[in-house]
């Protein structure tokens, strides 16, 4: 516990000054991942026990394993506990939870532009009506985190609706790289409230076509509402933010 406890107040390389601990943890666990202490699908140990030798309080380390399961890196299991899901985003055993600069960010849009049109295309045929009956539900509390502007819920919910649909391709390796590209419901994109009212109107209900089309199985109106969520987002982002667009998102404009 004694070296855990050390760990915890030393400056941690990727972390601002005047950290809080939560964010310090998150460094911590995050580096134990990149060298490799768990495997991809092993389950973290208990709550109790990492709090214990980390010498923090449980709602510290709940804080800190929300935040990597918004990276990607982690996934919750109602009753389980947390369990690694990926290594996708480490670049090696240096690597830090550092956020990521605006222009990346919108690079990684680009990239969810060309790929996931045909992840969501794949699971217009695959989806289960247990598939369905989720993104119906995560669609419902979409909605419900908007009316109550509760930005936690509504980023836990966007990453979960993109999550579901990539589980329906029962590829493990899309799964992974559709957590990367959920950066744009992560704790590194700008809250959904950020946004112009009208811009967040459009933002959720690029959610719900995507929904029908979905539950229509229809897989060019899959491909189309997928396409038409990505570059508002950019549109979003980059007005935002005073951003250039990608040239692969300036292209398709005159078609959405």
């Amino acid at each position: 516990m004694g070296s855990y406890m050390n760990e915890l107040v030393t400056p941690i390389l990727g972390v601002e000054p005047g950290a809080s601990k939560e964010e310090l943890l998150e460094s911590l666990l995050f580096g134990k991942i990149a060298k490799g202490l768990w495997a991809v699908g092993d389950r973290l140990p208990p709550e109790r026990t990492l709090a214990s030798d980390f010498n923090v309080s449980r709602s510290t380390l709940r804080g800190a394993l929300r935040r990597l399961e918004a990276k990607g890196l982690l996934v919750s299991r109602q009753g389980s506990g947390y369990y690694l899901k990926s290594t996708y985003l480490l670049n090696g055993p240096t690597a830090t939870p550092r956020q990521e600069s605006d222009s990346r960010i919108m690079a990684r849009l680009e990239a969810a532009y060309l790929f996931l049109p045909g992840v969501a295309s794949i699971a217009a045929v695959n989806m289960t009506t247990t598939h369905l009956a989720e993104l119906e539900h995560c669609t419902i509390a979409l909605s419900r985190a908007i009316f109550k502007e509760d930005i936690r819920e509504f980023k836990k919910q966007a990453r979960l609706f993109f999550q579901i649909i990539a589980a329906s391709t029962d590829n493990p390796v899309i799964e992974e790289v559709v957590s990367s590209f959920c950066a744009s419901s992560s704790l590194m994109f700008p809250g959904f409230f950020s946004f112009g009212e009208v811009q967040q109107k459009k933002l959720f209900a690029d959610y719900v076509l995507i929904f029908n089309a979905l539950k229509k199985r229809d897989v060019s109106q899959v491909e189309y509402s997928v396409r038409k969520k990505v570059v508002n987002v950019c549109l979003a982002f980059a007005d935002l933010k005073q951003l250039e667009l990608p040239q692969t998102i300036r292209k398709v404009m005159p078609e959405m």
